[in-house]
């Protein structure tokens, strides 16, 4: 069966295509789960990644790029909840719970005018492995690089930021662009995901290998390193599950992904049990 599985990677361009995106978001998403567990921001990706769908439907009544417009749509709803809330000292959740049914009916509205062929809702929603072409892989990679980039130029930053805003604002941290930044980070992650994960689940990336890593690591890098290979592991073991049993590749993988921190607090409940 494995065999199979892989002599079909190399033989289909749309499973090669599916794979190596999948591996490539779980890197990008777990690069940026650690400073969203850490700051407690799991809802501005999750109000971002449900403000794509505004983005998408916009792309789609102009005629332009619906991915493109999608990005441009999670960024600018991160960026507007984190000014509205810090400058206007208004609860995160309150403000997400404005912009967001504000973005989801905007887009319901644009594509009820789209007139022709429309992408799979459903797809959009749940994702689908054959909506990834080569060239959303070629941009995957270039977003993983630069989130590298980001990662190791801004390290001491982001350790400082992650674990307590006002001492980094202390060591000198330029804390305003390291926010935004992540934030748009955050994003651009969201909007990579929607084709293997969707809409609705895309907030599993970035949230549950950070969970799980935050329970056995004991530095911010360790923590990082350990998010990043869950979210792969994860990746790679449904889509196998998903070539095998001809099921949707995103829930697997989330699915998955619940499995690990399963697994890793029960392994470390039973480490405690016999200390």
């Amino acid at each position: 069966m494995i065999q199979d599985f892989i002599r079909d990677i190399i033989e289909y361009a749309f499973l090669r295509n599916a794979i190596f995106a999948a591996i490539l978001v779980s890197a990008l998403t777990g690069l940026f789960s650690s400073v969203v567990v850490l700051r407690k921001i799991e809802f501005i990706g999750d109000g971002a990644a449900h403000a794509t769908f505004g983005g998408i439907a916009f792309g789609l009544l102009l005629g332009t790029d619906y991915i493109f417009m999608a990005a441009i749509t999670a960024v600018v709803f991160a960026v507007a909840v984190s000014y509205f809330t810090r400058k206007n000292k208004l609860s995160e959740s309150s403000v997400i719970g404005m912009l967001l049914p504000l973005s989801m009916a905007l887009g319901v509205i644009a594509l009820s005018f789209v007139k022709g062929y429309t992408p799979d809702v459903m797809g959009l929603f749940f994702g689908n492995i054959l909506m990834v072409t080569p060239e959303d892989v070629w941009m995957l990679l270039i977003a993983d690089i630069a989130a590298i980039v980001f990662f190791t130029v801004f390290y001491r930053e982001l350790l400082y930021y992650s674990y307590d805003e006002g001492m980094a604002k202390h060591f000198g941290v330029p804390v305003g662009f390291i926010h935004y930044g992540v934030l748009i980070g955050i994003s651009l992650s969201v909007v990579s995901s929607v084709k293997i994960a969707g809409i609705i689940l895309v907030t599993a990336f970035l949230v549950i290998p950070a969970v799980t890593s935050k329970l056995v690591a004991r530095s911010f890098r360790s923590m990082i390193v350990i998010s990043v290979s869950m979210a792969v592991v994860a990746s790679v073991i449904g889509m196998f599950i998903s070539y095998v049993f001809d099921i949707p590749p995103g829930p697997v993988i989330v699915i998955m992904l619940f499995l690990e921190f399963l697994m890793t607090i029960s392994m470390k409940g039973l480490i405690r049990g016999r200390m």
